[in-house]
């Protein structure tokens, strides 16, 4: 009997060379299912044997471990196709695969926008202070970062600082009070990637 390894078992079936591939789906997987399904009759053991190859046409993604694993859904009854005993043919197993596949999507974890968001903007931080590290200065158009680590709880400056950074910059920006208010958060924002420099900390370690 063709033994196979354990990436064997687990690699899509496209990519294991034809020889094979054929020879472990009869000696293999045929005696595998033929158990499974109690095939214990001659006529369904043939039906078997056609229907198999067919296995190469729905399965090539899938490995040996996965093919097995799909046809104990159904026969444990989890798949939208009602189990029958001592039975198969190639009608069933396109069946049970079309079946396997609406399983698999069920399976799968719905996508939280509001999460994908969180990870970007955390990834965009990360890459704004190793920039900052480089450059030492800080886009105005990153005045979200300022905010977004104020709301977190990460950058909290006091009232004091925050109205002496404005003043500062209200200045020097003709009485822009919108552009003062800007460059006020990108400066306490460089002045907290600075120190977070200065005692070799990073801040990946607080988002």
């Amino acid at each position: 009997m063709t033994k196979l390894t354990t990436s064997k078992k687990t690699i899509p079936l496209r990519q294991i060379p034809e020889e094979q591939l054929n020879k472990a789906i009869l000696t293999v997987l045929m005696p595998r299912i033929s158990r499974l399904l109690s095939l214990t009759d001659k006529t369904s053991a043939e039906r078997l044997e056609i229907a198999l190859p067919a296995i190469k046409e729905h399965c090539l993604g899938m490995g040996f471990e996965e093919i097995q694993k799909m046809f104990e859904l159904y026969v444990d009854g989890k798949l939208e196709v009602e189990p029958i005993p001592n039975y198969f043919d190639r009608i069933l197993l396109g069946k049970i695969v079309k079946s396997y596949r609406s399983y698999k999507l069920r399976l799968k974890p719905k996508i939280n926008p509001e999460m994908l968001k969180k990870e970007k903007d955390a990834i965009d931080i990360i890459m704004l202070f190793d920039n900052f590290v480089q450059f030492n200065k800080i886009n105005e158009d990153f005045e979200w970062v300022y905010i977004y680590l104020n709301e977190k709880g990460i950058l909290t400056p006091d009232d004091d600082l925050k109205k002496r950074k404005y003043l500062i910059f209200l200045d020097v920006s003709n009485n822009d009070k919108k552009l003062a208010k800007t460059k006020a958060k990108i400066s306490i924002l460089e002045d907290y990637f600075r120190r977070l420099i200065g005692d070799k900390k990073h801040i990946k370690d607080f988002i």
